[in-house]
């Protein structure tokens, strides 16, 4: 083994996942997968912050898909994007971390496409679920228990749906997720507070941006992340 694949194999990871990785072509984990990976596999809640093109996706993408289970044909997962590009982008990097894990199907679930073969992927099991909020809601109101397996939610670029109004959709869609998730929360500025998303208190996960002030970003202890 290389010096370089050494470094996300001290995650632990499914050996499928590190493969895959390993054939992505990364080399060290950058500083948001160092701090997300660990939280995020243990079960824990977490904020994240990191600018773009060092490795956000994969900061969550990679530890989900090591606790999902390819035998439950079900959605474990829900990533939700603000946008359509995003949402076909994140799904696309699951389906690329996923490719050696016999078993796992991803969808990505936005508007302008037709709904019904976006249903019929939900029931027939795809366990990763990414997908922009207004079309979640279009299939909520069709089918409200569609969710009612998920124990994984992610708010990628949570301070764009905020922005878009998407506050109302994300109400609706928190109220169906039956079973308690483990909320991830990317890409929050210091100027957002994450209590007005109504998820549960979440850990903070250090950030690439040397321009915010380290003290707002801290953990349950209060103590400000990467200090221990």
């Amino acid at each position: 083994m290389t010096q370089e694949t050494g470094g996300f194999a001290a995650f632990n990871l499914n050996p499928n996942i590190l493969a895959a990785v390993i054939a992505t072509g990364y080399e060290e984990p950058s500083a948001i997968q160092q701090q997300s990976i660990p939280i995020i596999m243990a079960g824990q809640d977490m904020i994240g912050q990191a600018q773009t093109g060092t490795g956000k996706t994969a900061a969550f993408a990679l530890p989900i898909l090591h606790c999902i289970d390819p035998a439950k044909r079900e959605p474990q997962a829900l990533i939700l994007a603000p946008t359509r590009e995003l949402a076909l982008q994140v799904a696309t990097a699951f389906e690329t971390y996923a490719k050696q894990m016999p078993g796992v199907t991803v969808v990505a679930v936005y508007g302008g496409a037709p709904m019904g073969p976006q249903l019929k992927a939900i029931r027939n099991g795809a366990q990763i679920v990414v997908a922009t909020p207004g079309r979640l809601c279009d299939h909520l109101r069709r089918d409200e228990k569609v969710l009612s397996t998920v124990n994984h939610l992610v708010l990628d670029e949570a301070d764009e749906m905020l922005k878009l109004g998407f506050m109302d959709d994300l109400e609706v869609i928190f109220k169906r997720c039956h079973r308690p998730v483990r909320p991830y929360c990317s890409r929050y500025p210091a100027t957002v507070d994450p209590c007005h998303c109504r998820t549960p208190s979440a850990r903070s996960a250090t950030r690439e941006d040397p321009d915010q002030d380290p003290d707002r970003y801290r953990d349950r202890t209060g103590s400000p992340v990467g200090s221990r």
